[in-house]
């Protein structure tokens, strides 16, 4: 039962999610959103009006985008031909299937992740916590960190899309390929 137990969960997926995909992804949504907090730190300075512009762009668009993907997601997994791209050709490394799934789920899980923090900024902001004046690098810093944290997530969930599509890309070559070899008759 443990070694079951093994193969669902958080667990199980963050062990199939390579972590160097993870970095990779990572890459381009890193140096746009550093680039741009450094702009903003030299001329105008990040303040709650940007945070609050920022966190209106995440809960508008990541919505939209967490039904999008989990429309697709649904899809993959209810209406795919699973038996041909599950099959273990070899027992130390996941399939197509696995990895595609993956994909989704991690995707998915970033995507809410985002939306979270967003909605919980946005309460913070509401809440109109005041900085106290020995504290205000600390403020600015948290700003900074905050405004970052929003852009890299903003951009590294959008950027992921493009993960999503490969993967679907692959899927749908799989069972074409699969689908065209059962078909294909021997030539005298």
């Amino acid at each position: 039962m443990a070694k079951k137990a093994k193969n669902f969960g958080i667990k199980a997926l963050l062990r199939l999610y390579e972590v160097r995909l993870l970095l990779k992804g990572a890459k381009w949504p890193f140096l746009i959103s550093f680039i741009l907090t450094t702009v903003f730190i030299f001329k105008d300075g990040v303040n709650v009006a940007l945070i609050e512009e920022v966190v209106g762009l995440v809960l508008n668009i990541i919505p939209s985008l967490l039904g999008f993907v989990l429309s697709g997601y649904a899809l993959l997994i209810g209406f795919g031909n699973i038996e041909i791209i599950a099959k273990k050709k070899n027992p130390t490394k996941p399939t197509l299937y696995q990895k595609v799934s993956t994909v989704f789920a991690v995707g998915l899980i970033m995507q809410i992740a985002l939306l979270v923090f967003a909605f919980a900024v946005k309460i913070l902001i509401k809440a109109n916590l005041t900085c106290c004046a020995g504290c205000i690098y600390l403020c600015k810093l948290t700003n900074y960190a905050i405004f970052f944290l929003l852009v890299f997530g903003l951009l590294y969930v959008v950027i992921m899309i493009k993960d999503l599509v490969i993967n679907i890309f692959n899927f749908s070559q799989v069972q074409h390929f699969m689908i065209n070899k059962e078909n294909e008759t021997p030539s005298a």
